[in-house]
Formats: structure tokens, C-alpha cells, sequence
């Protein structure tokens, strides 16, 4: 999971999501609030939540790609808060991301805890029983927002010994441990074997398009070029040699950002000191830390 880049929604989608926010809010009980945000959601307007979804897939971690599982493709749009539980969030851009509809209705769902008293560690789950409605303490969430946090400062993704689970990296008890352990938890990142074997097998394609991109960085005529590449697209030998090079190493880098599970990327990155290979490759490819 990566901390998401915000982008702006347009005049018009912020004020039809404020006229449709002012239709919750002006209503007495949090029950009739929470009735009227799920109805008002199930209605809403096809033409200008097709605006808001395009602004969401921009944001993306890859292209059109999962923010929580970042393996499936991205169809939902999620509340981050559940609007039965924060129907005060339901109509509220900064409350929503774009997920799969796995991770979204299977996973997390309505599900979800806080930390009840301000400044402790003690947590509760306020999750709604069917046909219930009960309006929680407060905001505070153990599920980490992408949209306000960087889930990295949080978890850490176990390359050394090649689990390629996420770990917790806080100790146990405290407030930043409870919101890593809670979300790998609510959304299987962990028990879900298919994004384990996901993982390992981006880990792996990384380095390969780092090593190419070495290589061929490296390269100084055609042949070396040729040969650095291998078999991921064609040289075109007609080419000036270095424009020929610039293309081919800018298609690399598109290759790799533009792949599913980036956080596996990232975590090569920010790892680097335990990983002798990627080191190296990074330390001939030093520009690849910041893309």
C-alpha cells in the first residue's frame, strides 16, 4: 500500500457533492442520515461520478490498478469511512480511493474500528450489525487512509527472508501497531496467497527490469544495446545510437511504473542496504530511486 497523490475534482463535481452532502446533513437522527447516504448513493448521478471515477484512476498506484490489494483491477468507489458509520463523509471527495471490488465488498465492507479515548492505545470495533445503526464515538480509524497517510511509515514488506508478507513496524501495543496489524488484517494481505505469490513474482520482475536497464544504460553501440534488452522490444538500428538508447531506457522505466504491486518497488528501494543486488543495480541506475 502507498500513500495516494490527491488530484482536484472539477467546480461542478465539488458542488454536486456538497448538494448531495447537504441533503444528509440537514436531517435530525444519525439513523435517517445513514438511511438517507445509502440511498442517495445507490441513486447517484452516472454522469458525474464517471467524473470522479476518472479523476480516481489517475490517482491509481499503477494504471487502473487496485489501491489496497494493488493486484486486481480498480472498479469500486470506496468509502474509506463506511457511510453507514460516517454518513457525514459519504458525499466527501478526500473519503474516497478506487478498489477492486474484492478488497471493497468482501473485505472491508462496513468493517471497521477506532480508538475510543483520545491518545490511547485501547481500540473498539464498530463494525454495524445488519439492520443497525449506531453512530460511532468519534473518527479516529485504525484503518490507515492512503489519502492522508503514508501506509510505509506504518508497515514493512519482509524481503530479506523472502516471506513477502507486511509486518508491522511498531512494537506491539501501541497506536501505530494496532492501525498496521488492523489493516493487513481487514483486507487479507497477508492470508490472501494469490498476492503473496503476486509479490514474489513483481519482486522479481523489478530487479529483471532494473538489470536491463543497467545494461543497457551501460551499452555503447547497437550490439551491446542488442544484447543489454534481450528480447523486450526491437532495436531499430536506423536510429541516432544515444536517441535509440533514451527510448529504449524510457520505455523500461514506463514498464516498470506502470506494473502492478509498485509498493514492491518501493520497498526494493527503501531495502536496498539488505539487498546486495539491488544495491548494486541501484547504485548504476542511482535516478531509478526517484521515480
Amino acid at each position: 500500500m502507498l500513500r495516494l497523490n490527491s488530484k482536484n475534482l472539477t467546480q461542478a463535481s465539488l458542488n454536486h457533492l456538497s448538494s448531495q452532502q447537504g441533503k444528509v446533513d440537514i436531517l435530525a437522527t444519525f439513523e435517517e442520515k445513514a438511511k438517507k447516504a445509502s440511498s442517495l448513493w445507490d441513486g447517484k448521478s452516472a454522469s458525474q461520478f464517471g467524473k470522479i471515477r476518472t479523476i480516481l484512476k489517475e490517482m491509481c498506484v499503477a494504471v487502473e490498478i487496485c489501491v489496497y490489494c494493488e493486484n486486481n483491477e480498480a472498479t469500486d468507489i470506496e468509502h474509506i469511512y463506511p457511510k453507514k458509520l460516517y454518513p457525514e463523509k459519504a458525499f466527501t471527495w478526500e473519503n474516497y480511493v478506487l478498489a477492486c471490488g474484492k478488497c471493497n465488498s468482501h473485505h472491508k465492507s462496513d468493517k471497521f474500528k477506532i480508538f475510543p479515548l483520545q491518545n490511547a492505545a485501547d481500540t473498539e470495533d464498530v463494525t454495524p450489525p445488519r439492520g443497525t445503526y449506531r453512530q460511532p464515538a468519534n473518527d479516529d480509524a485504525l484503518f490507515i487512509n492512503q489519502r492522508a497517510d503514508n501506509p510505509l511509515d506504518f508497515i514493512e514488506l519482509d524481503l530479506l527472508n523472502q516471506t513477502f508478507i507486511f509486518i508491522e513496524k511498531f512494537p506491539q501495543g501501541t497506536r501505530e501497531y494496532h492501525r498496521a496489524s488492523y489493516t493487513i488484517e481487514l483486507l487479507g494481505l497477508n492470508t490472501r496467497g494469490a498476492l503473496i505469490a503476486a509479490r514474489r513474482n513483481a519482486a522479481k520482475f523489478f530487479i529483471g527490469r532494473l538489470e536491463k536497464y543497467v545494461n543497457a544504460k551501460k551499452s555503447n553501440n547497437f550490439q551491446e544495446l542488442k544484447d543489454a534488452v534481450d528480447d523486450f522490444g526491437t532495436i531499430n538500428e536506423t536510429e541516432n545510437f544515444v536517441q535509440e538508447q533514451s527510448r529504449i531506457l524510457e520505455s523500461i522505466k514506463k514498464d516498470i511504473l506502470e506494473s502492478s504491486h509498485p509498493t514492491v518497488w518501493k520497498e526494493l528501494i527503501r531495502q536496498r542496504a539488505n539487498l546486495p543486488k539491488t544495491n548494486r543495480l541501484l547504485n548504476d541506475a542511482p535516478e531509478a530511486v526517484n521515480w
